[in-house]
This record gives structure tokens, sequence and C-alpha cells, in this order.
């Protein structure tokens, strides 16, 4: 582990400390265990964890997320020291053996992060805001994951894609409040209960149906060829398949 601040260097003396690689996050995660207890410490470089931060504090109370023990940078880095989730992911190998349970816990999952109340949350996520990070990636050549989605597949380019994700922009949005990342990974379960949300930095007020994409395609990912899955998903949504399914889940394709 990198030089890292004082508090840190102490709250870390006499633990085991174990590197996560999990996620697609650029920050260095490592999982800390002192007197029986479980914690996360993520670094990354400025500002990378500055609105994960600001999310978990005002999140606090409204959504069961981690809570913040310790939160700095040095001028280079930020480091953010959590606690942990009760729980096990949702794509635990004892959830994925229990699918249809797990699917509508997913479903009631999306319900809890959309009953949130947007009036004074603090975090824009919306299309026009994701459209101008994905532009920026794309005229900064900053992208290097081929295209995954069918469509990025089909256009090849990331210019071609981000032409597409203009031409076929949806007209609404229906606002909630978004997660940002609602993969399997994300999502706890505990109980037989939804028992929270990790990874919060991409939250804010985003149309609904881009939760629903990202979860749909973490859906495909941990049960493919289940087509079945996903209509349970969205029958305990009670909703019908969108197009912004499928536009969401391109637009994926050009975020870092």
């Amino acid at each position: 582990m990198k030089k890292i601040p004082t508090f840190i260097k102490n709250f870390i003396k006499n633990t085991t400390i174990q590197e996560i690689s999990i996620g697609c996050s650029n920050t260095a995660v490592y999982k800390i265990i002192k007197d029986n207890e479980t914690f996360f410490l993520k670094i990354g470089k400025i500002p990378s964890l500055t609105k994960e931060y600001a999310a978990l504090i005002w999140l606090n109370g409204k959504l069961s997320v981690p809570k913040c023990v310790y939160f700095c940078n040095d001028g280079t880095n930020e480091y953010l020291l959590t606690t942990t989730m009760a729980g096990e992911m949702s794509c635990s190998d004892s959830n994925l053996k229990k699918p249809e349970q797990t699917i509508k816990l997913l479903a009631h999952a999306i319900k809890q992060l959309q009953s949130v109340e947007i009036l004074e949350c603090p975090f824009r996520s919306d299309l026009n805001y994701k459209l101008g990070l994905v532009e920026y990636n794309v005229k900064n050549k900053l992208l290097t994951d081929s295209p995954s989605s069918k469509i990025g597949r089909e256009l090849k380019s990331y210019n071609n894609i981000f032409k597409y994700l203009i031409d076929k922009k949806p007209t609404t949005e229906q606002l909630v409040f978004s997660h940002g990342d609602t993969s399997l990974p994300n999502i706890f379960f505990k109980d037989n209960q939804v028992s929270g949300f990790i990874d919060v930095g991409e939250c804010g007020v985003a149309d609904k149906w881009f939760d629903i994409a990202i979860c749909y395609k973490s859906i495909i990912r941990n049960f493919p060829n289940r087509e079945d899955l996903l209509k349970l998903f969205l029958n305990e949504l009670q909703e019908e398949y969108s197009d912004k399914i499928e536009y969401y889940i391109t637009l994926m394709d050009l975020y870092t």
C-alpha cells in the first residue's frame, strides 16, 4: 500500500488487509479486518472519491449505505474509509442458486432507490450530464475497452456510438433518485431482504430507466440465457420493456 495519512496508518495497525479486485473502479480498494469488524478503504486520485464521500453523508438515514469513518486527501490522492455493508452481494453463490428470489429482491432494491426523495438531492446524474461525460471521454480518447452492447458492437467506433446516442436521445426523463451503478455486486441481501447498497459515487437525480437498465444488463451477465428472469424482473417492477434499456446499456460503452 502506498504512503498513507497518519490516521489511516494508525487505523490499520495490527489488522488483516486484503486488496479487492472485483468491480470496474479506477480506485484501489482494500478490505480491512480490525477487532473482528470489517472496513473498506478506497484510495483514488483527487477528486475521484469526493462525490462518494458527500453521497454517503447525504444518504445517511435515507438509504442503507456504509457509514463513513474517515475521509481526507494528501494533495494527490483521496482516502475514504467506511464500514462494511451487512449481508452479502446479490451475486454471491448462495443468491445465484436462488434466481427467482434474487430477481424479486433486485426489483425491490430498485424500488427502494426510487423511493428516496429527490427534492433536496444535491447530486445531478440526468441524461444531459451523462452525455457530457461520455462526450468528454470520446473527444479525449480515454476509452480503451471494446464496446460490449449489441448496438455498440454493430457501430464499432466510439464516435459512431456517440452519434447514435445523440440521434436516439429520449425526449423525456422520469426523474428519480438513481444509484448510478446497480450492478449485482453493489446490491446486498441479508435474511431474504435488501440490506443495502455500496459504491454510491455515481448517484443522483436521473431517469428511472438508467438504474433499471444497468441492473438488467447485470442480470444477463450473471444469469445468461434466462429470458424468463428478465421478464420476471420487469414484472416485479410493474414495467413493460422500454427501448431506454438498450439505449442506456449502449451509453455505458462510453464510460471509462
